[in-house]
């Protein structure tokens, strides 16, 4: 048992403690009166922000669409399972491996980034036979590559740390109509606010929208059976479908719309969004591979690759 002698020294103790801590804050309460104005506030605004850091970043909750600041709010349809806003890039970062409505549109494109390049070789030695292409037609297809990884980079990277998808999108966009100059080398050798985001849509649209021109014009030059057998136009077209569904998906808010709340977490629209964008990366570039086998073995390049 404890004796009265060990039982005075620990109340000692404690007092001691007590002193030393009250004295601690009397110090610390006379140097913060001491300060100005100004400096009190800094200091107090020093101190809420290390608190606010410690809080979110240790454990953060989702929250509904109405508590949202006005710069998240996206989509109405979608009302809970929202990510607050982050303190730090770190804290972006962390909430990668959480549950969120975001949570499906990262992994979609950061998958398809780390994935997308692996058919890489396949462009420069076939299975049944080794390319023969010249460092031009190399440069053609590398990039539609380049174009497919940085949109889905930037993509995956918005949406954790929310900016610059649209650029993304552009990036793919013209990386594809390499592809098409690809497409036309043989026949021209023969031949010799929210307001704000609707304009950006119609923008990519008929960014995306003009590749039909050349399409229509090799269709009409040399036929359509010959188009598609040599041409690739079904796959080309497939994935113009994907495309557009997508877009028009992302658009009109479907299927959020018809279902508020219930597709809060998954497969709400702008992740259909996402997975159709990847597989009509993959279904264009099986369309150049395609081609491309075409071109030099059954097609044996252009009409006039030995021409003098």
């Amino acid at each position: 048992p404890e004796s009265d002698k060990d039982r005075w020294i620990n109340e000692e103790d404690e007092r001691g403690g007590e002193g030393a801590e009250k004295e601690g804050e009397r110090s610390s309460d006379e140097g913060f009166m001491g300060m100005t104005p100004l400096l009190q506030a800094h200091h107090a605004m020093e101190k809420m922000e290390e608190f606010v850091h410690k809080v979110w970043e240790g454990r953060w909750r989702v929250i509904p669409h109405d508590v949202l600041p006005d710069w998240l709010k996206d989509n109405d349809f979608l009302l809970h399972g929202h990510r607050p806003p982050m303190p730090s890039f770190r804290a972006c970062f962390k909430s990668i491996f959480r549950i969120h409505t975001e949570t499906a549109n990262i992994w979609t494109h950061l998958l398809g980034c780390l994935f997308f390049p692996l058919p890489g070789p396949h462009v420069h030695v076939q299975t049944q036979h080794v390319f023969r292409g010249s460092v031009q037609e190399k440069v053609v297809i590398g990039m539609f590559f380049l174009g497919a990884v940085l949109c889905l980079s930037f993509s995956w990277l918005f949406h954790t740390v929310y900016c610059g998808t649209t650029v993304g999108i552009a990036f793919l966009i013209m990386g594809s109509f390499p592809c098409f100059i690809y497409l036309m080398v043989c026949v021209l050798v023969s031949v010799t606010s929210p307001v704000c985001c609707c304009v950006l849509q119609v923008c990519l649209w008929v960014l995306g929208l003009s590749g039909v021109v050349p399409t229509l014009h090799f269709v009409i030059s040399e036929g359509l059976i010959k188009a598609t057998a040599i041409g690739q136009i079904g796959w080309l077209l497939l994935m113009a479908i994907l495309y557009i569904t997508g877009a028009c998906l992302y658009a009109a808010r479907i299927p959020e719309r018809f279902f508020p709340g219930k597709c809060d977490i998954w497969f709400h629209s702008h992740q259909l969004f996402h997975i159709l964008v990847v597989a009509g990366a993959f279904v264009h570039f099986h369309g150049v591979c395609n081609l491309q086998e075409f071109r030099y073995t059954v097609g044996a390049g252009c009409a006039d690759d030995g021409a003098p």
